[in-house]
C-alpha cells in the first residue's frame, strides 16, 4: 500500500476538529444540515453581522459549543418564514 498525502486548508482542518468535538460532546455524528455561520451567511445571502444581530434578538435558533456557533439550516429557514 502506497502512502498518500492530503492537503487541506486551515479552515477545513478547523471544521474537522470542531465536528469531532461536537461528536464527542453530543455522542453523535454531525448532521450536515448543522452548518457554520459562514455557510449560513452564504446560503441565505446575509452578512455575519446580521446573523449576530438576529442571534442577539432571538430571531434565529442556534447552538453554541465553546466559541463555535452552529445553525440547523432547516430550523433557521422555518423560523425566518414564520416571522
Amino acid at each position: 500500500m502506497k502512502n498518500q498525502s492530503v492537503t487541506i486548508t486551515k479552515g477545513e482542518l478547523k471544521e474537522l476538529i470542531e465536528n469531532a468535538v461536537y461528536k464527542a460532546i453530543n455522542g453523535q455524528a454531525v448532521n450536515y444540515e448543522i452548518i457554520t455561520e459562514n455557510e449560513l451567511s452564504k446560503r441565505i445571502g446575509i452578512s455575519k453581522v446580521t446573523l449576530g444581530k438576529y442571534r442577539k434578538e432571538g430571531k434565529i435558533p442556534f447552538s453554541q459549543v465553546g466559541r463555535s456557533i452552529r445553525y440547523d439550516y432547516k430550523e433557521v429557514m422555518e423560523t425566518l418564514k414564520n416571522k
